[in-house]
């Protein structure tokens, strides 16, 4: 059950965010993919392939973008997200990593302590809440990135 809540937040996030709708700051060439169910696309990093829940590619398959999505915050392993946010670009306007860390509603303090204490680069920290009918809202928590990424969702 765990799984599926995380994999509709997953591809609920990749749907509405990546891009926002009527987003007109996104390339065209970017493409969203992400690897719930299935794994489309994996990152090197210094542990081996891993496989971010959503992965943006241009249109040479450049990774731009990266989020992970996590259910816990006591369950994050630090190493893996700061070999994540490292395979991200910097093409923000405060030159963070385009990474995207969400978390469930209640756990975002932990995880921004989990990011600062560790040296991980973020463009943006969210919480998600899903409603006992299965709607997700995306709620911002704090945006080093660009301003504009700093939307709720539902």
């Amino acid at each position: 059950m765990a799984d599926d809540m995380h994999d509709a937040v997953v591809n609920y996030i990749a749907r509405t965010r990546f891009p926002f709708p009527g987003q007109t700051t996104w390339a065209a060439d970017y493409r969203t993919l992400t690897n719930v169910p299935d794994r489309n696309r994996g990152i090197q990093t210094p542990s081996g392939e891993h496989f971010p829940d959503i992965v943006i590619v241009d249109g040479t398959g450049r990774v731009r973008e990266l989020g992970e999505v996590e259910m816990n915050v006591s369950d994050i392993s630090a190493p893996a997200l700061k070999a994540t946010s490292e395979t991200a670009d910097t093409d923000t306007p405060t030159k963070v990593r385009h990474f995207f860390l969400y978390v469930p509603v209640g756990q975002e303090a932990a995880a921004q302590a989990l990011l600062e204490t560790n040296g991980v680069s973020y463009a943006g920290l969210r919480s998600f809440q899903v409603s006992g009918n299965g709607q997700i809202k995306i709620i911002p928590f704090v945006t080093p990135g660009d301003s504009y990424d700093h939307q709720v969702t539902d």
